[in-house]
């Protein structure tokens, strides 16, 4: 398994670049929006990849970070969704974007993308919305590092909870595992640190019933629409 290539850039095509690692030259596949971000021909570049293998074809795909790389292949675990499919998918929404219209099962946003359909689009939906949490939560990190630094970042802010006309302090030794992954969710969501502990923290004053993170998520994105 190919996981990391780096080397310099020979050229760059308008869908792939060719990378020349000591003298072997490796094609790879890349999205629209990542060959914006790409350096110029002979320059350095790392790219995390994924190997493609089928009867007739061995194909590199390459990304700028590892989430991005494993955004590509939860796409690709859908049925009938292959490898263009999902390149063109990351390459025309932004991930926050993917990621809210899966959450709030809203199809319309993902079949929005050139080359899918709504057939696909809904299949989208309806097989990754328990997935997407565990993703946004995503870091590269072992769990309990990420835990660890969510939990520091944090403690490193004050947060104030609106509960009716007084606002008291969020007590952050007491924050739980499936709060916190929540926050951290919504953070990468494109929301601020405050407005996520706010939003997630009234929820849990208001109900004890959720019951993981996916859920949590959900209903932490249809308060934060109401209140614009």
């Amino acid at each position: 398994m190919i996981g990391k290539i780096s080397g310099v850039i020979d050229y760059v095509s308008d869908d792939h670049i060719l990378i020349d690692v000591g003298g072997v030259g490796y094609v790879i596949y890349v999205t629209g929006s990542t060959l914006k971000q790409l350096p110029k021909a002979n320059q350095k570049i790392s790219l995390f990849t994924e190997l493609v293998v089928r009867e007739d074809l061995l194909q590199l795909i390459g990304f700028v970070t590892p989430i991005e790389r494993e955004w590509y292949k939860l796409l690709t675990s859908v049925q009938g969704v292959g490898s263009k499919a999902a390149l063109a998918l990351l390459g025309q929404l932004p991930l926050r974007t993917i990621s809210r219209a899966i959450l709030l099962e809203d199809s319309d946003t993902i079949k929005a993308a050139q080359g899918i359909g709504p057939k696909i689009a809904q299949r989208l939906v309806l097989e990754l919305k328990g997935k997407v949490p565990s993703m946004l939560a995503f870091t590269g990190k072992t769990k309990q590092s990420q835990f660890e630094q969510t939990d520091k970042d944090l403690k490193n802010n004050r947060f104030s909870v609106n509960d009716g006309d007084q606002f008291n302090d969020l007590d952050l030794d007491n924050v739980s595992e499936i709060e916190l992954d929540a926050i951290s969710g919504l953070v990468n969501l494109g929301y601020s640190q405050i407005d996520s502990s706010k939003v997630v923290a009234e929820i849990l004053n208001q109900t004890s019933n959720v019951s993981n993170v996916e859920e949590l998520i959900r209903s932490a994105l249809k308060m934060l629409a109401k209140k614009g």
